[in-house]
């Protein structure tokens, strides 16, 4: 996998990839949505978790069309690699550089968007990030330029090793001949604004669900969400967020942005969200909403509001 890659006119928008997805989407009346959450990094979080991760095991498997999350006329099909216990995407940079390329070996015939999650702790809101940049990138802002050493070349991963330490094997130089700067094709604010549409809606009808419940009592068989009542997700805030970061995040970011670029095959969709740390239960079933809302927008403008903000 060494050299560069290829650079395709992707400053053009890619009318045929789109129009290609849409008559797959229509073909099947189903928008394939991949998610994937990140592994632990105790090296460096002192945590032996990560919301990211925790908060794909309680997404759905599909979403039904013109429901809460899902103003689409289609029916969303959540695929969910790294939910299982430890099929997380490992912290690791040369690991995330393989398991991006199998991830669109296995999956790019058929998914539509993909999702990454990465965990901000400390952080009390979910983003949408504008950009990612290729390893070796300096900035003013990331604090790294001093050093001499980019992004993803000085903070060590939980293997001890930085993408410079990525081999001829894994993948080294892979992305020479793209742009050090990548953003998704969708546009983030357009995103943001709807998944907080979305959220609020939900609100509602969890407000509306825990009165219910409070009117004729306890209702056990109701879904656990309800029962926590509107304090799960009145709350959630979703914002566009300048990059996805120095670290595993923005090399994985990158990484699908540059892989969805150089695929021959119809267009593929790529946002990346950073979620909070806090790990309890409230804020899991928060941070499931807020996903969801995500997914819901990023598909409604993929089918109806291309670029509408």
């Amino acid at each position: 996998m060494g050299g560069g890659s290829e650079v395709p006119p992707h400053h053009v928008p890619d009318i045929q990839g789109e129009v290609k997805m849409i008559e797959d989407i229509q073909s099947k009346n189903e928008i394939a949505v991949l998610v994937t959450g990140c592994g632990p990094f105790p090296h460096h979080s002192n945590r032996n978790e990560n919301t990211s991760n925790l908060i794909t095991k309680l997404l759905p498997s599909h979403i039904a069309a013109h429901s809460t999350f899902n103003p689409t006329s289609y029916r969303i099909k959540i695929l969910n690699p790294t939910s299982a216990d430890g099929e997380y995407i490992r912290v690791e940079y040369a690991y995330i550089r393989q398991y991006i390329q199998k991830l669109y070996d296995e999956y790019g015939d058929t998914v539509h968007l993909m999702l990454h999650l990465g965990m901000a702790d400390g952080w009390d809101f979910y983003t949408v990030e504008r950009f990612a940049y290729q390893e070796g990138f300096t900035s003013s802002w990331s604090g790294w330029s001093r050093s001499g050493k980019g992004y993803y070349c000085q903070i060590e991963d939980e293997s001890g090793k930085t993408a410079e330490d990525i081999t001829e094997a894994e993948g080294k130089g892979m992305w020479l001949n793209m742009p050090m700067g990548l953003s998704p094709s969708l546009n983030v604010d357009g995103v943001v604004k709807k998944s907080m549409e979305i959220l609020k809606v939900d609100e509602t009808e969890t407000m509306l669900a825990a009165y219910e419940i409070s009117r004729r009592g306890i209702d056990h068989t109701a879904p656990q969400d309800t029962i926590l009542g509107v304090a799960t997700r009145k709350s959630a805030n979703v914002v566009p967020h300048h990059e996805a970061g120095s670290y595993c995040c923005g090399f994985i970011y990158y990484e699908s942005l540059a892989t969805s670029l150089t695929r021959p095959k119809r267009k593929i969709h790529v946002l990346f969200s950073h979620v909070p740390g806090e790990s309890d239960e409230r804020s899991l079933q928060r941070g499931r909403g807020a996903v969801l809302a995500i997914i819901g927008a990023a598909c409604d403008q993929m089918v109806n509001q291309r670029g509408a903000v």
